[in-house]
C-alpha cells in the first residue's frame, strides 16, 4: 500500500466532487494607461510628493515620459537646493567600500535604499548633512556637494587642509532668501576652526582660534545654532564676518563640576541641549538634557524624550523613534566614542544609569587601522558609526 493511499486527507481530496460553481477562474485585468491620467492632475500630484520626500518624485518621474515631462526635475541644481533630501543618512560600518552600492536610511520613515557611489571616485567624504554629502577632491582640494539621489555634483572653493586626519562638523541652509545656492559651515575642533562658503563664492570665509569656539553646528528655522564645551550655546549669522549671540547669557557654568563635552541635536522640531560631566551630579545624573525655549531665550530641563532616542557623536547627532525601529530603546542617549578609550553606551534618562554596549568599538583612530570590525551589525551599531565616522 502506498503512502498516499494511508492518508486520510488524501482519501477526502480524492473523494470530494468537483462542481462548477465551485471551478476558479482567473480574472484578467486591462492593462493600465498611465497616460490616460488628467494632465492637470500630474503636477498637483508631484506637489504633495515633494512636500513629504523629494525622492518619491523620482519614483513618480519615472513611471511614463508624460509624467516625467509635466513634474519638474530633480537634477537641476536650484530644485535640488530648494528641496533637499531631508533626514536621509549612509549608513557605514567601518569597513566602506565606495566601490559598492551603499545603504541610505531615512531615520524618519525607516526607508532604505541601495546607491551606487562610483561617481566619487577620487573624492574623500569630508561630512554629510541631510542626506547631501559634502566631498573633497584629493588631488585638487576641491570641495563639492553631491546629492546621491540624483547624482548632481556642484563645486565649492578649493580648500588646502590635512582633511585626513580631522573630523569635521557641517551644517547646511538651503535658502537664505536672496537665492537658492546652499550655505555650507564646516566646523574643525582640531584647528579651532569654522569655515562657510555656498557654490559661486571664489574663497571660503573662516574664523581661527577665537573665544568660545563652536561644536555641533545645526541650521535650524533660518539660524545656525551651535555649542561650547562649556554648555553656552550660541546662534549664529553668517557674512562678510562670524557675528554671534549668546543663547540664555543668564546660564553660568558649574566649575566645580566641569562639563565634559556638549551637543546640540534636533528632535521632534525643537533643539535639545545634552551636557555631559565629567562626574555625576547632587541628582544622580551624569548627563542633563535641555530644550532651549528659543522664544524665551531660556533653557528648560527635560526629564523625558518619550519614544525617541537621541545618538550623539563628535561630528553629528541624530533623533530617532523606537517606534518606528524596535531595535532602538526609547528614553536613551547613546553615546559614541569621543576619544580612542570611550567605550559605546546607553544612558537611560529615567534611571540616570549608564550601560556600555560596546568596549571596543574604535576601529581606526584616523591614522591607521587598530583592529576589524566584528559583525553581524544591528541598526544602533550603524547609527553610532555615522556619529562617530572617523573612529
Amino acid at each position: 500500500m502506498s503512502i498516499r493511499e494511508t492518508d486520510p486527507r488524501a482519501r477526502c481530496v480524492r473523494a470530494r466532487p468537483t462542481t462548477s460553481q465551485e471551478t476558479s477562474t482567473v480574472t484578467v485585468m486591462p492593462a493600465v494607461d498611465w497616460n490616460a491620467l488628467p494632465l492637470d492632475l500630474i503636477p498637483r500630484i508631484a506637489d504633495l510628493l515633494l512636500s513629504d520626500d523629494p525622492i518619491d518624485l523620482l519614483c513618480f518621474r519615472a513611471v511614463c515620459r508624460v509624467w516625467r515631462s509635466l513634474s519638474p526635475d530633480p537634477r537641476s541644481p536650484a530644485f535640488c537646493f530648494r528641496f533637499p533630501p531631508r533626514r536621509w543618512i549612509m549608513l557605514s560600518d567601518g569597513d566602506a567600500d565606495l566601490t559598492v552600492a551603499q545603504t541610505f536610511l531615512n531615520i524618519s520613515t525607516g526607508r532604505s535604499l541601495r546607491i551606487s557611489l562610483l561617481d566619487l571616485y577620487g573624492h574623500s567624504i569630508l561630512a554629510s548633512t541631510d542626506g547631501l554629502l559634502v566631498l573633497i577632491q584629493e588631488e585638487t582640494f576641491l570641495i563639492r556637494i553631491f546629492n546621491p539621489f540624483t547624482h548632481l555634483m556642484v563645486n565649492l572653493p578649493r580648500l588646502r587642509l590635512k582633511y585626513k586626519r580631522e573630523r569635521y562638523a557641517a551644517a547646511m541652509s538651503f535658502s537664505d532668501g536672496t537665492d537658492n545656492n546652499p550655505k555650507v559651515v564646516l566646523s574643525c575642533e582640531q584647528r579651532r576652526l569654522v569655515l562657510w562658503a555656498k557654490p559661486g563664492d571664489h574663497k571660503w570665509e573662516k574664523k581661527v582660534g577665537y573665544e568660545g569656539f563652536r561644536y555641533n553646528p545645526l541650521f535650524f528655522e533660518g539660524k545656525f545654532y551651535a555649542t561650547h564645551r562649556s554648555g553656552r550655546v550660541w546662534s549664529m549669522s553668517l557674512c562678510c564676518d562670524l557675528l554671534s549671540e549668546l543663547v540664555c547669557p543668564d546660564w553660568q557654568p558649574d566649575w566645580n563640576n566641569e562639563v565634559r563635552r556638549s551637543y546640540l541635536v534636533e528632535c521632534d522640531s525643537t533643539v535639545l541641549l545634552v551636557r555631559k560631566y565629567a562626574v555625576s551630579r547632587p541628582s544622580g545624573a551624569l548627563i542633563e538634557l535641555y530644550k532651549i525655549d528659543l522664544d524665551n531665550n531660556r533653557l528648560v530641563l527635560v526629564e523625558s524624550i518619550g519614544d525617541h532616542a537621541l545618538f550623539l557623536g563628535p561630528t553629528r547627532t541624530l533623533s530617532v523613534s523606537s517606534k518606528d525601529f524596535p531595535s532602538i530603546r526609547g528614553n536613551s542617549i547613546y553615546l559614541g566614542t569621543d576619544l580612542l578609550n570611550d567605550p559605546v553606551v546607553i544612558y537611560d534618562l529615567k534611571s540616570h544609569q549608564c550601560e556600555p554596549i560596546s568596549c571596543q568599538a574604535v576601529i581606526h583612530n584616523t591614522v591607521r587601522r587598530l583592529r576589524q570590525s566584528v559583525r553581524p551589525f544591528t541598526l544602533p551599531d550603524h547609527l553610532i558609526t555615522y556619529c562617530s565616522h572617523l573612529q
